[in-house]
């Protein structure tokens, strides 16, 4: 059985996490929006303006297209590296509170809220950064097509490096439920 004291606790954890996960989602959003639509505005003038204009060109013997290729990539690059740092402190807000709003009805303990903050930060970040990739692949592809390959390889082996963290951040929990589940079930019978 859990004591007053421990469900009070509890609430103080959950009503912090919960206040701290606002004041970082209310901080980080506006910056991302902000960013998010430099970035679209460059992408997309890139790609349909400035490198379509420039087919054919030579700079100095360069083909024209992949130098501006690159520089719309270091200036993507730029913009989604100040993305990401916000993205990362709005992942941990959105983590926190939905971990706590999955957590609060059934007293779920702050070592538990833990673990789905981990899982849901893990799975957000393959979200994340599948999404960067698929901003950069045509301009990477236009450069050297193995580039975005490679990338995409690194990318692929990070993601099942995360997804197995995901598992392991809430096998403790899984475990639990089910173990629980299977002694009611086989209990009642």
């Amino acid at each position: 059985m859990v004591s007053e004291e421990e469900v009070g606790e509890a609430q103080e954890y959950y009503e912090k996490v919960r206040r701290e996960s606002r004041e970082t989602i209310a901080g980080a959003l506006p910056t991302i929006i902000l960013d998010v639509s430099a970035a679209i505005l460059i992408w997309l003038f890139g790609k349909l303006v400035f490198v379509p204009i420039a087919e054919g060109i030579y700079f100095f013997g360069y083909p024209l297209p992949q130098i501006l290729n690159f520089i719309i990539i270091v200036a993507l690059a730029v913009i989604v590296l100040r993305i990401l740092i916000d993205v990362r402190r709005l992942i941990d807000g959105l983590s926190g509170y939905a971990a706590c709003e999955i957590g609060a009805p059934y007293e779920v303990t702050p070592e538990e809220v833990e673990h789905y903050r981990t899982a849901l930060r893990g799975i957000f970040n393959i979200i994340v950064v599948s999404l960067v990739y698929l901003l950069f692949v045509e301009f990477l592809s236009r450069i050297h097509p193995g580039l975005a390959g490679v990338l995409l390889l690194a990318i692929v082996i990070w993601a099942i490096y995360q997804i197995w963290r995901v598992v392991q951040a809430i096998s403790a929990e899984i475990r639990r439920y089910t173990t629980r589940w299977a002694e009611r079930a086989l209990g009642g019978s």
